[in-house]
């Protein structure tokens, strides 16, 4: 009896041992791929590998799909990013990339293709997105003193109308401003001291503002065409950039469309009425046009972009009317475009060809600053909002209209 009891001890106490053994053994097995790994990812070609997961993950979190995201890889590694992840982050390295795809592109003749399409709207959307977060990383106004010499402001006098003005100093107790000026409105004629006004104003690479003030007396101005306004620390964004606009000179054919007619964005065969574009984005254009223009018209817009037909179609949001020279200024705001146009505007708008593009663009800006200098003015820049420079051979809106 004891001989058999001291056996089944003996029993258990082997098979304890062997699952004790068994469970060292399971622990090396895992332990030792792991050091193995670890040691692998120690090595060049592992951290390599290492960094790639870490690429293709920041590509995954920013949008991108895995097979563009292979592409990407391949198109930084040509430019020779040292941190490919930097793809999602640096705008340097974004317009570095995009510029090689649309070189490789046009050196394949893909241009058109559909997956080189995707792939620069992809592109070009993250790439605005990094920019405005850049923007609006900026400090924005916080008080009224922060404003800027110079600023082009508008000003709302609440039952009269809204007027053009600029801020000429801004001192500690208060902003001394340009006398207000309306085309419809004499404001000679209205008692100013004591008004209270609305202050709108868009601060360059910012956003728009608004805030409150009140006209205050200043004796040692009396007499003078200036008005003295109350500083404010309440300013109100009024709102917040959806693209990005850069200046240029491009002439374009307008088409009118009167109330109730239907506009698509097919190709118009015949001539329509030329005008110049000062700025251009994916979602609209500011406009030079002859005679006055209507607010609210629907418009179509053609025009080319490195060799490629652009048409917009969209309405006129605002228009700002030179009585002088008979020519208004249209903000014009299109609909979605199509990826290939689309593309082509924000290539321009970024400046993200190759450099052999770039200095043939370069040197046709160069060639029309040239005929342009002598009628330009140093104040060009601080012109009254309303003000447009004549273009003799732009036709009269109103004629089309």
């Amino acid at each position: 009896m004891a001989s058999r009891f001291l056996f089944f001890t003996c029993t258990r106490q082997a098979r304890c041992d062997i699952i004790t053994i068994m469970n060292i053994l399971y622990l090396f097995l895992l332990i030792i791929p792991l050091l193995a790994l670890t040691a692998f990812f120690m090595t060049e070609k592992g951290k390599g590998i290492k960094e790639y997961i870490r690429f293709f993950t920041a590509g995954l979190d920013s949008g991108f799909k895995p097979a563009q995201i292979l592409t990407l890889g391949k198109i930084g590694k040509a430019t020779g990013l040292e941190d490919l992840r930097s793809l999602f982050w640096s705008i340097n390295a974004l317009d570095s990339c995009t510029a090689e795809i649309v070189r490789r592109a046009k050196f394949a003749g893909a241009d058109n293709d559909a997956d080189t399409q995707r792939l620069l709207s992809a592109l070009y959307d993250y790439r605005t997105k990094v920019a405005l977060d850049h923007s609006h990383k900026r400090r924005g106004l916080e008080s009224t003193r922060d404003i800027e010499a110079g600023q082009r402001v508008r000003i709302l006098l609440r039952g009269v109308g809204v007027f053009s003005s600029k801020v000429l100093r801004v001192t500690p107790k208060d902003l001394v401003l340009e006398y207000p000026s309306s085309p419809k409105i004499k404001a000679t004629s209205i008692d100013w001291k004591g008004k209270e006004l609305g202050v709108y104003l868009w601060r360059h690479e910012d956003a728009g503002y608004v805030f409150d003030t009140v006209v205050v007396p200043d004796p040692v101005s009396e007499g003078r065409a200036i008005l003295h306004v109350t500083h404010s620390s309440n300013l109100v964004r009024s709102q917040k950039r959806k693209s990005i606009r850069v200046k240029c000179s491009i002439y374009a054919q307008m088409y009118l469309f009167k109330p109730g007619m239907e506009v698509d964005s097919a190709l118009e065969p015949e001539p329509g009425m030329k005008c110049l574009l000062e700025d251009i984005s994916e979602d609209g254009a500011m406009i030079i046009i002859g005679g006055k223009a209507i607010k609210d018209m629907k418009i179509k817009l053609q025009f080319m972009v490195l060799d490629v037909l652009v048409i917009m179609v969209g309405v006129i949001r605002a228009v700002e009317y030179n009585q002088e020279t008979n020519q208004s200024r249209i903000h014009f705001e299109c609909g979605e475009l199509n990826p290939r146009m689309k593309n082509a505007v924000l290539t321009f708008v970024y400046n993200v060809l190759p450099e052999e593009e770039k200095e043939e663009l370069d040197a046709i800006r160069l060639t029309e600053e040239d005929g342009t200098v002598d009628t330009e003015r140093s104040d060009a820049a601080q012109a009254d909002l309303g003000s447009v420079e004549y273009k003799p051979d732009l036709p009269d809106f109103a004629k089309h209209a």
